[in-house]
């Protein structure tokens, strides 16, 4: 699923007690000409990575689905397979880092 051309920082943050880890999250979008990478982690969280900063910033659902649309490339193109939870997408197109492609 992860477009091997996509060349994202490999970031570990702790932000609220969570850790947030690029390389185990699944990247869903991002713009490349400004170095934002928007992820879901494993814990159903949403996070933008800067690769300028080397931040991540944890996104409630709302605001990262509003990311998401405005964002040039979409590395998940089914708003359903990036927003399980709120689109009802569970167990039908829902894409996970778990399978081997």
């Amino acid at each position: 699923m992860t477009n091997k051309n996509i060349n994202y920082k490999v970031l570990q943050q702790v932000v609220d007690e969570e850790t947030y880890r690029t390389d185990t999250s699944i990247l869903i979008a991002y713009d490349k000409n400004n170095e934002k990478y928007l992820f879901r982690a494993l814990n159903s969280n949403y996070f933008i990575q800067d690769d300028n900063s080397e931040n991540i910033r944890v996104l409630n659902h709302d605001d990262a689905e509003k990311l998401w649309i405005n964002m040039p490339d979409k590395n998940v193109k089914s708003v359903t397979a990036a927003f399980p939870q709120k689109h009802g997408g569970i167990g039908i197109d829902t894409y996970t880092n778990l399978y081997d492609d």
